[in-house]
């Protein structure tokens, strides 16, 4: 079958995320992965000497720590972009190591967020340890770093106690408010003109994620949400729009983080240099629109644009994706279930049949322990992610 690989991101809070990759640092088939992650987390410490200042800690740098076996870690380290962003790609990148990852019949690869990053390894389809080390610790410094700089470079002002207070009493799902807020069951138009009124009186807010074709995420200032939230909160009750914020803590696919974009571009000493566009072995799709990676002459400022400031088009993306690489099974590398969500909302309606296979399935890997573990990730009664980043 023609296989398509696909990464999910950020989004939501799962308890069993540190516990699997607990399981998977456990098994001895992955101690040489694991020891470079533990090796690059430290470097990324060592780099950022002294220790960064909140809003982006105390989540970031004991990282480390919390995943050795048998460890606790504090109940907000997954309500964290740092630690949850490292945690996710990680998870994902063990799978693509060449003992673990049966790469026949893959014929591109697709990340939502970030996930692109593990997206653009697996297309590399590096099959010597030593090389997919070197790649893999480079993009672990590269995410970190992307991370980081996010939450030191993002400026927006504490929102009003009371609008917060006000927003908590309603009772609804999701997180406190945070810059990123999810809506589903208004039309993508009405939604752009309710935003660009808001903007037209001083607000930065943007539709940063179009997920499905009624799935909208909104990046920008908590304070402004709040704002926009109760200026529609009628109109949203009326028409049965949800709304849901993140648990992200930096506001993703927005112009908000240009300045830590900027400012990556001056760590790329310490990270390292990631091939071109010309090392991919196959298709790895971008999110901004339908096009291949493998005509980028830059990763690294494709990775960067594409996750810190460009809107995801998913159904567009997907949409490519499959007709390209004429897909017919998707392998969902999770580590959890959005962006599986997400395209097959977007194929509804569409003649194509396409088969979904958990990446447990399709690895080659027999370590029962570890999978079990990450199979948890999926599994009904979680909290599941809503955005996919």
């Amino acid at each position: 079958m023609r296989t398509l690989l696909l990464f999910d991101g950020l989004g939501g809070t799962n308890d069993n995320l540190l516990p699997a990759l607990r399981s998977l640092f456990a098994i001895p088939e992955n101690a040489a992965y694991c020891q470079a992650v533990r090796e690059t987390l430290d470097q990324v410490a060592a780099y950022l000497d002294p220790p960064t200042p909140a809003p982006s800690g105390p989540a970031d740098l004991p990282l480390r720590q919390w995943l050795a076996p048998a460890t606790g870690a504090p109940d907000e380290v997954l309500r964290n972009s740092v630690s949850a962003g490292l945690c996710v790609h990680i998870l994902q990148v063990c799978h693509l190591q060449p003992a673990r990852h049966r790469a026949e019949g893959v014929v591109g690869s697709l990340g939502h967020s970030i996930g692109l990053l593990a997206a653009m390894i697996a297309g590399m389809r590096l099959r010597r340890m030593d090389e997919f080390l070197d790649v893999a610790s480079v993009c672990l410094r590269l995410l970190a770093l992307t991370l980081v700089r996010g939450h030191q470079l993002t400026t927006a002002a504490t929102p009003d106690a009371d609008a917060v207070d006000r927003y908590l009493a309603k009772g609804r799902r999701g997180a406190p408010p945070g810059p990123m807020a999810a809506l589903s069951g208004l039309p993508r138009d009405g939604l752009r003109g309710l935003v660009e009124a808001f903007n037209t009186g001083g607000g930065s807010l943007s539709v940063s994620l179009a997920n499905s074709p009624d799935t909208y995420v909104l990046s920008g200032p908590a304070g402004e949400l709040l704002d926009l939230y109760f200026d529609h909160e009628a109109l949203f009750e009326r028409t049965g729009v949800s709304w849901a914020f993140l648990t992200t803590t930096i506001p993703f696919h927005s112009a908000h983080l240009a300045p830590a974009a900027e400012r990556v571009g001056g760590d790329l000493h310490f990270i390292g240099d990631l091939p071109g566009g010309e090392r991919l072995r196959l298709p790895v799709y971008a999110t901004d629109g339908p096009r291949n990676l493998q005509g980028s002459s830059d990763l690294v400022e494709e990775f960067l644009t594409q996750v810190l400031l460009r809107p995801i088009e998913w159904e567009l993306v997907t949409r490519h994706a499959i007709d390209d690489a004429a897909v017919d099974r998707i392998v969902d590398c999770g580590p959890g279930p959005a962006a599986r969500r997400f395209t097959r909302e977007c194929l509804r309606g569409s003649a194509q049949r396409l088969v979904f296979e958990p990446i447990q399935q399709f690895s080659a890997a027999q370590a029962t322990g570890g999978q079990h573990a990450v199979s948890a990730l999926s599994r009904p009664g979680r909290a599941a992610q809503r955005n996919g980043r």
